[in-house]
């Protein structure tokens, strides 16, 4: 997700702590932990439990805060969660808005004070993280924010039991053991503009600013020149993972046993690794990746891509006259869309950056470096509006009306359940100076 970024390159930001490490030491908060749900212990009897807190930004612009629990001096909220059982749980936060601007963060610990889980990064509307317990008692789970764009920000909070009838559990209808698959939806595109872009975009990510710098322009000044743009059809778009499977993509830093990188131009091929309802995995191959220059980052070409259609006069879908220049991902876990649900549900696995540029660490000792991408089951993919490079070259479409499309697994280079090609459509009205939405969620053709 390349999301509007306003927490890069803040200015006139009021910033709170050093950003220390994390110490392995009790979390300290605002406020003494307020008991969830009144006290209730989380167990078979009451296996969800829920909580609702709001953060309150002390000035009137953007505020940076420390998002660390050991050292937070303001946003950082503590709660009592008692635990009577063993199993799993996932402790997770939601945005009431579902706003993407707010960034909070998650940390659990157990009765001994140890973290036994967190969840934290920019660009998202939730956390989640699974927590095991190791022993009964009251855990302590803690609400921070690195960046509070809004003045009052508020979020749900949820301890879910990860076994049924509360957690949906996956189960081989073939031979045993069985693929857990992704099922990718592609969500009509949103936020459609053809205005309100300053004239350069100030960084890949989007606005770093603290408020917005509405223009008359459509295109960056740098879309312009490189491209012979001069008008843009702008949206936002979304792609979700509605299967219990978690889409992982492995990007080749540097694979010895290739050998391959995928830095070098032509050699960047992905991998999609499925894992098993025994908790082995395989490697296919995805498909082809790239190392973005401009964005620093690895990008997966074949996740989706978007089209604009003319509409014949019966309403029904015609051909297609243009194609979005931006054809390549760089995924992860951006709109929390399975919060308070028993599933698709889970932890928040992929970040974006530094997802999508540092390697991860190999399961087993292994000469291979893999940047690790992808979507977990209840979180999508967003691209905003604002995301230079995303829109839809328009200099010559005339005025009519037109719809636009989003198709995941364009290539089906991945192994999904489901759908292979899951479309979205929005019908829009396209005037000389304006565009219009008048319906989502139209056939694709």
């Amino acid at each position: 997700m390349r999301a509007q970024r306003r927490v890069l390159g803040l200015f006139g930001l009021l910033v709170v702590g050093l950003g220390v490490p994390a110490a392995a030491v009790a979390p300290v908060g605002t406020s003494a932990a307020v008991p969830v749900a009144g006290g209730a212990a989380l167990d078979v009897a009451h296996p969800v439990l829920t909580w609702h807190g709001q953060m309150h930004n002390p000035v009137p612009v953007p505020m940076a805060s420390d998002p660390d629990p050991t050292v937070c001096a303001v946003d950082c909220e503590l709660w009592s969660l008692k635990v009577a059982t063993a199993s799993p749980f996932l402790v997770s936060v939601h945005n009431t808005t579902t706003s993407i601007d707010d960034g909070f963060n998650l940390y659990v610990y157990d009765p001994a004070g140890t973290q036994v889980g967190s969840s934290s990064g920019i660009g998202s509307n939730g956390q989640a993280a699974v927590v095991h317990p190791t022993g009964l008692g009251d855990y302590t789970v803690v609400v921070t924010m690195t960046y509070a764009f809004d003045t009052d920000a508020s979020y749900l909070g949820e301890a879910r039991l990860m076994t049924g009838p509360s957690w949906t559990t996956p189960h081989c209808r073939t031979a045993k053991p069985c693929p857990l698959l992704p099922a990718l939806e592609a969500l009509p595109p949103s936020d459609v503009h053809v205005d309100g872009i300053p004239p350069v975009a100030s960084t890949p990510l989007g606005f770093p600013f603290p408020v917005d710098a509405p223009t008359g322009l459509s295109c960056y000044l740098d879309e312009i020149a490189q491209h012979g743009v001069s008008r843009c059809l702008r949206f936002t778009s979304e792609v979700d993972n509605v299967g219990l499977g978690t889409l992982q993509l492995q990007v080749p830093w540097i694979a010895a046993s290739g050998p391959s990188s995928g830095f070098v131009p032509g050699m960047c091929e992905a991998q999609q690794v499925v894992t098993y309802t025994d908790g082995s995995t395989s490697s296919r191959p995805a498909g082809t990746c790239e190392w973005h220059a401009t964005h620093a980052h690895f990008h997966y070409r074949d996740y989706v891509e978007f089209s604009l259609h003319a509409v014949n006069p019966d309403g029904t879908v015609g051909k297609e006259v243009a194609a979005s220049l931006k054809e390549s991902f760089c995924l992860a876990d951006d709109g929390y869309f399975g919060f308070g649900t028993a599933g698709p549900n889970g932890p928040r696995r992929y970040v974006g950056q530094p997802d999508c540029n540092v390697p991860g660490t190999p399961p087993t000792p292994s000469p291979d470096l893999w940047v690790n991408m992808g979507n977990s089951p209840g979180w999508g993919d967003i691209y905003t509006w604002d995301t230079p490079d995303q829109y839809i070259d328009i200099s010559t479409t005339p005025p009519g009306t037109y719809d636009i499309q989003s198709r995941a697994n364009p290539a089906g280079a991945l192994l999904l359940a489901g759908d292979a090609h899951s479309c979205g459509a929005t019908r829009i009205a396209l005037t000389a100076d304006s565009v219009r939405v008048l319906r989502t969620g139209v056939p694709c053709g």
